[in-house]
């Protein structure tokens, strides 16, 4: 089968829910070119078992922050020695994807990326990206109960990916991130959504006040259960850990999170509460003593939350399918707090947070200076999605109503933003966050032991 031909070509009328100021035409033409070369050269994954291919989450952030055609370059550049090209299309299987069986027997395969994307490209050059994405996410078809799960699945990037597609209107894009989600390998995570989906929906929605996320965060680390069921020689696959260990518990505190499906405005104040409740955790999640760092797991419930939305504003996606995308995505916060050990939570780690680097900066000049750093794009990402949330929640956090439902509020979205930038600038992409942050294997990095000798090489396998 010939590979469909599916052309990357950014407008000024759709360049993302944020931007710091006008893009110039030259800028738009670099990213263009960038992004179709990644397109028809790279995997999604360049490393096995599940390692993303940033570039384009890089390119398109770091576009809407002010980046110019040179600093464009330099971020391409930073990811592109690093990338394996894209595999060969399985001629075989892709004739027959358009069978619901044959397509569910192969989610989860990672060499069958390409096929996936050419059978994607194909469907949406059929019927549009829209019509795609409501036939394969939101149908309630086997696959596409299988397909929403892996939206959130691989530390959220499948979200990630389709929404950028989304944002900026790139039908090429939206087929990237639907082969990455079809592609991408299971964690187990669908034991503890399916079985909160259960129990929510058997509880219902009452008709008081609900749980504050930021509650159901602390029961999860006063539940001696699901706190201890991670361990460290779980390695990267801790959130399995936590779902073989503690799935039925997980899934009895995740199902206390529910958005009334029928109520828009109650869909918008439960993401704008998701996005602060998950920035809380990365900048509070810190031990006395310690040097200042974010979690890297953490780090993904903020990049990934700035597509809840994005797609919340798709009205062409029933309202209820919305609601439960960001029930899914604020259940997997939960699950990831668990994985990465629980680690205590500590309000004036974000309230009192100084350094006389950053007291200064304002958001603009967080955004000049982030565009220019060497990364894969995890800080531009969070920095945006940082700045997203202090947006989408100030109409909610300074309410008597809601307050306490808004732990990150006022200038706390900014010392969040610095928080980031003063701990990644300068370091390599190895040494910019740590990994569990709860765990004391976590810490026994040279860097992190004696923060002068910053540039050593990680000793704990991430």
């Amino acid at each position: 089968m010939a590979a469909v031909n599916s052309p990357i070509r950014l407008s000024p009328a759709h360049l993302g829910v944020f931007k710091a100021g006008e893009i110039a035409p030259n800028v738009l033409e670099k990213c263009n070119g960038l992004l179709k070369k990644n397109h028809e050269a790279y995997h999604i994954f360049f490393r096995d078992p599940g390692m993303h291919n940033h570039m384009v989450h890089s390119l398109l952030t770091c576009l809407t922050l002010g980046a110019n055609a040179q600093d464009l370059q330099d971020r391409y550049n930073d990811l592109a020695p690093s990338q394996r090209a894209i595999p060969e299309i399985d001629e075989a299987l892709i004739a027959r994807l358009d069978d619901a069986e044959v397509f569910y027997s192969t989610i989860g395969q990672v060499h069958q990326y390409h096929t996936f994307l050419e059978f994607f490209k194909g469907q949406i050059a059929a019927v549009g990206y829209q019509k795609v994405i409501l036939e394969y996410v939101f149908s309630h078809s086997k696959v596409a109960e299988r397909m929403l799960v892996q939206m959130v699945e691989g530390a959220y990037h499948p979200i990630i990916h389709i929404g950028f597609g989304v944002e900026f209107d790139q039908p090429a894009i939206v087929a990237e991130g639907l082969a990455l989600a079809a592609s991408q390998l299971r964690m187990k995570i669908e034991d503890v959504l399916f079985a909160a989906e259960m129990k929510a929906a058997a509880a219902g929605v009452s008709g008081g006040k609900p749980k504050p996320l930021i509650e159901l965060i602390h029961d999860v680390r006063a539940s001696e259960r699901i706190r201890t069921a991670p361990v460290w020689s779980d390695l990267a696959a801790k959130i399995t850990g936590v779902v073989e260990r503690a799935g039925d518990e997980m899934a009895r505190m995740a199902a206390e999170f529910r958005i009334k499906v029928d109520d828009e405005d109650d869909l918008n104040r439960r993401t704008a509460e998701m996005i602060s409740a998950c920035t809380y955790l990365c900048g509070a999640a810190h031990q006395q003593g310690r040097p200042r760092k974010i979690d890297f797991f953490l780090m993904h419930c903020v990049t990934s939350s700035i597509f809840c939305t994005v797609l919340n504003r798709q009205d062409w996606i029933p309202l209820a399918d919305r609601a439960r995308l960001v029930e899914y995505k604020a259940r997997t916060d939960l699950m990831w707090y668990a994985a990465t050990g629980s680690a205590l939570l500590d309000t004036k780690a974000i309230s009192g947070y100084k350094d006389p680097e950053s007291n200064d900066l304002s958001w603009d000049d967080l955004f000049r200076d982030v565009v220019r750093e060497g990364d894969d794009g995890h800080a531009a990402k969070f920095i945006r999605a940082v700045k997203n949330g202090e947006q989408t929640s100030k109409i909610y956090e300074q309410t008597e109503e809601w307050a306490d439902y808004f732990p990150c509020k006022g200038d706390m979205w900014l010392k969040v933003a610095r928080l980031c930038q003063d701990t990644t600038k300068s370091r390599p992409t190895e040494l910019k966050w740590v990994f569990f942050t709860g765990f004391e294997e976590g810490w026994k990095r040279p860097d992190l032991a004696d923060p002068l000798s910053r540039f050593q090489e990680p000793t704990n396998g991430f």
